[in-house]
């Protein structure tokens, strides 16, 4: 039997970030630059549940039978069985691999889920439609990560833009043009759980001004969206720049994060804003098409770690 391969992209917040927390609209986009690949070699001359795991990036080399019970891969693998109403998975050896930075605020962890998800479903022949792969990817951030928003697997796992509020049906957004976009890495570590808690300590001491705040990035979020559907980069552009300032009000900017936006305005971008949780970790700019390798060569001069440059492409993607 053939190696069965299956990737799944990361993703990265176009505006709303930290008002998501407090219901309001936030889009994600993914980006399939980078990726997660899971790749399953049949073993059969192996026993049932026999299953070599082998992560070289997180230096995972392991029977994932003597894996604890809450490991991210067994969680997958459990709910897997579960769903597709086996007792056993056939022996097998599992490689993954994954061009996604680590702890980034790109959804490594949920697009790892997802390729591995997908891989089981793949090796076995048993089909399974997007939604269903986003809800078991959400299972396993549930019970590893505590409380996601549930944005990370819906992106990844339908490859498309989606326009997202917590605990509502999401939404899919298909672009008119073509959008493109440049990330950027600070090379400073982002520390999400620490910028929510900072937000929320915000929130509870200047509740108005917190809460005026997060009014303004929804409507952002809402206005984004009408101009992704109307091919308006230039609104767009400024929509950006308007959320980066409300999120320097919410202090989870960096001076390294404020240096990189500067240069890519600089050089000819619409729009820039940090992405994800801030204090660090990445940024984004909205760049007319004929501009996204100076800007990203501008970023890296700058002292971005890593720069790439994602095309959303118009009309249906994935």
């Amino acid at each position: 039997m053939p190696a069965i391969s299956a990737n799944a992209p990361a993703k990265a917040i176009l505006v709303g970030e930290h008002a998501v927390v407090y219901n309001q609209p936030a889009i994600a986009f993914p980006i399939n630059t980078v990726h997660a690949q899971t790749t399953i070699f049949a073993n059969p001359l192996g026993s049932p549940n026999e299953i070599q795991l082998i992560a070289a990036d997180i230096n995972l080399n392991a029977n994932l039978a003597s894996l604890p019970p809450n490991n991210p891969f067994v969680i997958a693998l459990n709910g897997f069985m579960k769903v597709a109403n086996i007792s056993s998975f056939p022996a097998c050896k599992i490689m993954l691999k994954s061009s996604i930075p680590i702890a980034s605020g790109l959804g490594s962890s949920a697009a790892t889920s997802i390729s591995f998800i997908r891989a089981l479903a793949n090796f076995i022949g048993f089909p399974m439609d997007n939604q269903l792969i986003s809800d078991l990817a959400f299972q396993v951030e549930v019970q590893y990560h505590g409380t996601p928003s549930g944005i990370d697997n819906t992106v990844i796992a339908h490859n498309q833009i989606i326009y997202f509020i917590k605990a509502q049906p999401y939404k899919i957004i298909h672009p008119v043009k073509p959008l493109t976009i440049v990330i950027a890495n600070s090379g400073i570590k982002g520390n999400t759980k620490e910028a929510v808690r900072q937000v929320r300590q915000f929130w509870l001491t200047q509740k108005a001004r917190a809460e005026s705040i997060f009014l303004q990035i929804g409507e952002i979020s809402r206005n984004a969206e009408a101009s992704i559907n109307q091919g308006d980069e230039i609104l767009l552009g400024q929509l950006l720049n308007a959320n980066h300032e409300l999120l320097r009000q919410l202090n989870v900017s960096h001076p390294k994060l404020e240096d990189l936006i500067e240069q890519a305005l600089q050089n000819g971008a619409y729009g820039a804003k940090l992405c994800g949780g801030g204090l660090g970790g990445n940024m984004i700019a909205l760049v007319p098409s004929e501009s996204a390798e100076k800007v990203a060569d501008a970023l890296t001069t700058a002292g971005a770690t890593l720069t790439f440059i994602e095309v959303l492409k118009a009309g249906i993607n994935g």
